[in-house]
Formats: C-alpha cells, sequence, structure tokens
C-alpha cells in the first residue's frame, strides 16, 4: 500500500507531502488544484516519460519519492524475486531529475525503469478517467480470474497443469525418439 507521496519542484509545486491511510483513498478538488499533477508525478516515480519542463525551476533538481507498506508474505516474496528487499516491511522509490537525466532507486539502490516498472505492477494499481493498469495488461487477466476461484479451484488448476507438463514431457520423449529414427 502506498503510504506517503514526496514531491518536490514539480510542475506548479514547490513541495508536498501526502500521507495515504489503509483502505480507499480519493484525491478532490476544483479543476487546477494539482491533482493531475500529483497522479502524474506518482507515474514519474514509477518509471513514467520524463522531461526538463516538468521542473518548477530548473535550476534546482525534481523530486519524487514513494514510501509503500508491504506487509503481505506473497507480496514480499514476489518483489524478492525481483531481487527488491523490503526494509522494515517498506519499499521506497525515489526519483530524481536534474535538467534531462533522471535517478531512479529504490530503497536507495539505483536501478532502471525497467525494474521500478516490474516492482510497480505488485506495488500499485491507478484508477484514472480513462485507464486501469491492471485491466490492461493482459498479463493479469488470468491472475484476476483465478483469484475468484476457490480453493477447490486452485487445486484444479494445479492437476490441469502438472497434467499440462506430463503432456509436454511425453511429446519432447516422443519427438527424441522419432529423430533418432525410432516411430
Amino acid at each position: 500500500m502506498l503510504t506517503n507521496l514526496h514531491v518536490k519542484n514539480i510542475a506548479l509545486i514547490d513541495e508536498s507531502e501526502i500521507d495515504f491511510e489503509q483502505g480507499f483513498n480519493t484525491l478532490t478538488g476544483e479543476t487546477g488544484a494539482g491533482k493531475s499533477i500529483l497522479l502524474g508525478s506518482v507515474n514519474l516515480a514509477l518509471g513514467g516519460k520524463y522531461s526538463s519542463d516538468f521542473l518548477r525551476d530548473p535550476a534546482k533538481p525534481g523530486i519524487v519519492e514513494l514510501i509503500f507498506e508491504i506487509n503481505d508474505a506473497k507480496r514480499k516474496k514476489e518483489l524478492e524475486e525481483l531481487d527488491i528487499h523490503p526494509e522494515d516491511n517498506q519499499i521506497v522509490i525515489t526519483r530524481k531529475f536534474n535538467g534531462k537525466k533522471s535517478v531512479l532507486r529504490i530503497n536507495g539502490e539505483t536501478v532502471t525503469i525497467s525494474k521500478v516498472r516490474e516492482a510497480s505492477e505488485l506495488l500499485i494499481d491507478i484508477h484514472g478517467q480513462h485507464d486501469s493498469q491492471t485491466l490492461l495488461n493482459k498479463r493479469n487477466h488470468l491472475k484476476i480470474v483465478d483469484s475468484f476461484g476457490s480453493k477447490e479451484l486452485s487445486e484444479l488448476r494445479a492437476a490441469v497443469k502438472s497434467i499440462w507438463r506430463e503432456k509436454k514431457n511425453l511429446e519432447d520423449e516422443l519427438s527424441e525418439l522419432r529423430s533418432h529414427g525410432g516411430n
């Protein structure tokens, strides 16, 4: 869960910090209040396209920092598989902008944009007026459908997976035999 957003020297924002609470959080306000800038800042920190035009004051660096609280064991394991290790159950993603360059860090370690994007798929789902990362990403469709299944469905899925592996192994074995002159 995103617990904190810190933005400095981005667009109209000199410096701002927002703490988020457990559950549903919304950003509301009049047109021009800065909602889109805050959401855009989150996207920047998660590997979105950057332009030096985003800096409020080009002579100073811009910073966007996101703090995520990770309490789910499964989520921790998935992050660790990406070689991202929560410290005190937290992941801190920081992106610092200087002119045309930017540097991304996860828990203080410099990382690539692709690494941050992979991590972001496990950490946050952003729903704007016209988009949803999770629902539009085809890689997530099966996970979403499976998440509605019971333990029984999970067991059936594991059985089908096992049978498919066995079938694949037999096909490979048959192919190997045929390549050595057997029928």
